[in-house]
């Protein structure tokens, strides 16, 4: 009997086992725990900085402006297809005239999301001396929305947008390090 009775206590001490509990998820405070010669509030703070989305990577690229000031830029990603890739797009919505686009360029804007970056304090800003040129101006970035507002006096500006040509950015880790308006013909 007392055999019976062990074996029913260690049948039912091990059927609680075999319910295994969830692994625990991984947080930032699971990374100090982790055998580091760093102090764990650096490598709490090191997690946290790994694991920001990243709001645009680095290399150039194509935006609407809708905001410039006190060291940050806010703008609207733009797909700017020029060659064949442009071609094909054209192709597509307009099969009437498969000839392509003019000037062989097409801007997309499907998505309206605004994004924010820093801009680095000794950021390049080129600018077209007046539109419909090709002459570029050097403008100091913490004038570049007063130059922008005056060039595109009179002309019909799509808020949230503040110049009607796009505009290249340059970023280097997650920096804005350069700012290019776009000539269209």
């Amino acid at each position: 009997m007392r055999r019976v009775c062990v074996a029913a206590l260690l049948v039912l001490a091990t059927a609680g086992c075999d319910k295994a509990e969830p692994a625990p998820t991984t947080t930032a405070t699971a990374v100090t725990t982790v055998a580091t010669t760093e102090p764990a509030a650096t490598t709490a703070a090191t997690a946290a900085t790994t694991t920001a989305p990243v709001v645009l990577g680095d290399g150039r690229h194509p935006v609407y402006l809708t905001k410039v000031a006190a060291g940050t830029v806010t703008f609207d990603l733009i797909e700017f297809l020029t060659g064949d890739k442009a071609k094909a797009l054209w192709k597509k919505e307009h099969p009437e005239n498969p000839d392509g686009p003019p000037n062989d360029y097409i801007i997309v804007n499907e998505n309206p999301k605004l994004r924010t970056l820093p801009v680095a304090a000794d950021a390049d800003c080129r600018a077209l001396e007046t539109l419909g040129g090709v002459d570029m101006t050097t403008v100091p970035c913490k004038d570049l929305a007063a130059f922008l507002k005056k060039q595109n006096e009179g002309l019909d500006v799509t808020p949230p947008h503040i110049a009607v040509l796009p505009f290249w950015l340059t970023v280097e880790d997650g920096t804005v390090v350069r700012f290019e308006e776009q000539f269209l013909p």
